[in-house]
């Protein structure tokens, strides 16, 4: 369910390039969540300004489904200028986002105390255009500068 409450299965993007990575809007860890808005924010502003990118799409999907309702999500996607025709923010139902998120090797412990306390992995990944799995990020050591070039690659090889 995308920031909008509509239903976006995974294949509504096929025929895009997408970078996935996944977050959750509580996150306290200025390095984790945070950070990948704000590497998102970079790459987007870098596929709105190269025509080449046109065919890129980001997606961000919470794994705090209890919280992050498409609302919360919405105005999460407005404080970072998220563009929805470039950038859609997600969630779902629990053990489907987190069977989701494991098969990219994402891993989610929720504390059963602080709800917003959720600890987690960082992967970010490039899927092409036909649906296939062609690079992931593990951390946040990775840079939009890095990603955009790589984008470059992937969307050339078409």
């Amino acid at each position: 369910v995308d920031q909008n409450g509509r239903r976006r299965p995974f294949s509504s993007f096929r025929g895009s390039t997408v970078v996935l990575t996944f977050i959750y809007t509580r996150c306290p860890m200025p390095n984790f969540c945070p950070l990948m808005d704000r590497h998102f924010a970079d790459v987007q502003r870098a596929i709105k300004a190269d025509p080449s990118l046109r065919t890129v799409h980001l997606l961000s999907v919470s794994f705090d489904p209890d919280a992050d309702t498409p609302a919360v999500l919405e105005k999460h996607a407005r404080g970072l200028n998220a563009d929805p025709a470039v950038w859609t923010f997600a969630t779902g139902e629990r053990d489907a986002i987190d069977r989701f998120g494991s098969a990219f090797g994402v891993f989610v412990t929720r504390p059963t105390g602080e709800a917003s306390d959720i600890a987690h992995n960082l992967r970010t990944a490039v899927i092409d255009r036909e649906g296939k799995l062609v690079k992931v990020y593990t951390g946040n050591d990775w840079t939009p500068k890095q990603l955009v070039e790589d984008l470059k690659t992937v969307v050339k090889q078409g």
